[in-house]
């Protein structure tokens, strides 16, 4: 359908409120553009899922860091992405994404973001290690204090506060059915008013898709499932995503010609629980998990030869879980060990981070959260507690439906573990126990891992047995950008007229940045960058690129 030349009108046209699309009106504002930013959701969902998020910022060689004294700089950053990522010779956007995104995270993010106001937790987070140091070769996870609804907060009123806050027209509960040409180029939308009936067309010198990405469709998600590496989909997935992130607009820029690459590369988990109040349908939670817990297959008996310890490989411990089609894994451990180690991620049950109490903050991290830990025993179906490993085995079966965990194999895989515990320091041979020692030499682990723990244990009880299952979250791959966030075209990889992406829908930039695999902290760390690049594109004043160091594919 073609857009009228009656229709209402603005420069550009923003199709998602999330971050990205948050950060792209803020730059075009100030760039001296008018813009309509059009949304699903209602106003206290403005910011979408980085609003629910924990706010972690994969950013190089920053002032954290070198506080600190964490050694980092732009080529090993780089090469520890690459390695990850597993680039196929083909992706060529996707390297250059990375390249881009690696040289200027910490100027054109981090830099950015503190000039609106957002500022980071001063001890760095060390996330995705790596099951043999293949992982983020130093700590890069700036967790942003106040988490992700801070860091959508300080991006809101900075657009609030800004002297041409009147050339934006933010319309909630508005739905985007169809993209408008005219001429051959894109120059609008037709969008429908939640629950109205009623249809508006729009006019603009450029849309903008920063509508997310496909976790939010189930169906889609199962479709696109890699099943090469995977296996078939889980017959249960939890939802992890923003519903409204339903792949609609990856299909409506298909239609018209665009290039939407690797669906297939989907960044989901192998730790997350039912929440225990759940806003939505199979509503999900992402843990971090205990790293003094062991994990255990549906029968019972431990991972291995390589123990499972999700926050060292999160991909890795995804493949573990689907190898076995009832795609779920138990984490065992005691009240000592779940107190002090169990972190739910997102800023939900994070309150004194995300309302930036200092002094509660603290003490949760000297002593615990054992009332967290309550609240999940209480209400969370996946969360068991016992007194004997006898009754936790019976426990597990009933949540299961299944008879499948053997008291005797459970006490049999758990005492092995205790009796290298018992062994003492000098005789530890157990990869978990190295890796244990590993976390507890880091400052920013130190507080937060108990030393040595063993499971059955009379003084640290009771048992805990946690149900762990698979849950959809990001999407690797979306619509091709080229380095100005313009779609590109199927046919013949050229930039269509007038239609850009950023964030999510774009894989983050570039039709999948990430690769097969992502370092954590990328991914709000990517909204930032691609809504700045597109508003620079569109204004005509793109942000200079830089040189990357030279390193081999």
């Amino acid at each position: 359908m073609s857009v009228s030349p009656g229709s209402a009108q603005a420069d550009v046209i923003v199709v998602g409120a999330g971050l990205a699309g948050l950060v792209a009106t803020l730059e075009l504002l100030r760039s001296g553009q008018t813009v309509l930013l059009l949304d699903r959701c209602e106003p206290q969902e403005l910011g979408g899922l980085a609003r629910e998020a924990f706010g972690g910022m994969f950013l190089v060689d920053s002032r954290e860091q070198r506080r600190s004294h964490i050694h980092d700089d732009e080529r090993l950053a780089l090469e520890d992405w690459l390695r990850v990522a597993a680039l196929d010779p083909e992706d060529r956007w996707p390297r250059r994404w990375a390249e881009q995104y690696v040289m200027r995270s910490r100027d054109d993010v981090g830099d950015w973001l503190r000039a609106i106001g957002v500022r980071f937790f001063p001890v760095v987070n060390w996330a995705e290690r790596g099951n043999f140091s293949d992982g983020n070769s130093v700590p890069r996870f700036h967790l942003t204090w106040g988490t992700g609804k801070a860091l959508v907060d300080s991006v809101w009123k900075a657009i609030e506060e800004d002297p041409r806050r009147g050339a934006l027209d933010l319309r909630f509960g508005a739905c985007v059915v169809e993209l408008l040409e005219r001429d051959g180029r894109l120059a609008g939308c037709r969008v429908a008013q939640e629950g109205s009936g009623e249809y508006e067309a729009w006019a603009g010198r450029a849309v903008v898709i920063a509508a997310g990405g496909i976790g939010g469709n189930l169906d889609m998600v199962r479709r696109e499932w890699p099943t090469a590496e995977l296996g078939a989909a889980p017959r249960e997935i939890l939802m992890g995503s923003h519903y409204y992130a339903d792949g609609a607009m990856h299909e409506a820029v298909r239609r018209l010609g665009a290039n939407v690459t690797h669906l297939s590369r989907m960044w989901n988990y192998a730790d997350a629980v039912h929440h225990p109040t759940p806003h939505r349908e199979l509503h999900g939670l992402k843990l971090i998990p205990p790293r003094s817990g062991v994990m255990l297959n549906p029968d019972g008996r431990r991972y291995g030869p390589v123990p499972v310890m999700p926050t060292f490989d999160a991909y890795s411990a995804l493949e573990q879980m689907c190898k076995d089609e009832r795609c779920y894994s138990w984490l065992i451990c005691n009240r000592k060990i779940a107190k002090r180690e169990l972190e739910i991620s997102g800023a939900e049950h994070n309150p004194h981070l995300r309302d930036r109490q200092r002094v509660r903050f603290m003490l949760g991290v000297l002593r615990g959260k054992p009332e967290m830990l309550d609240h999940f025993l209480e209400h969370s179906p996946d969360f068991l507690a016992a007194d004997s490993l006898g009754e936790l085995a019976e426990k597990m079966n009933a949540l299961s439906g299944e008879q499948a965990i053997d008291p005797r194999v459970l006490a049999s895989e758990i005492g092995r573990y205790d009796e290298n515990i018992a062994r003492g320091k000098g005789l530890f041979n157990d990869d978990q126990l190295r890796r244990i020692a590993q976390l507890r030499g880091w400052r920013g682990d130190r507080l937060r891992t108990c030393k040595f723990q063993k499971i059955v244990d009379p003084k640290a009880g009771p048992l805990i047995a946690i149900r762990l299952q698979v849950m959809a979250r990001k999407s690797l791959g979306g619509i091709q950008t080229d380095l100005g966030c313009r779609v590109l075209r199927a046919a013949d990889g050229e930039p269509m007229d007038g239609l850009y992406a950023v964030g999510e829908a774009a894989g983050f930039g570039g039709g999948g940045m990430h690769g097969k695999r992502s370092l954590e902290g990328t991914f709000l760390g990517g909204c930032v960058f691609t809504g700045r690049l597109a508003a620079a594109a569109i204004a005509g004043s793109e942000l200079p690129l830089r040189t990357p160091p030279a390193i081999d594919p």
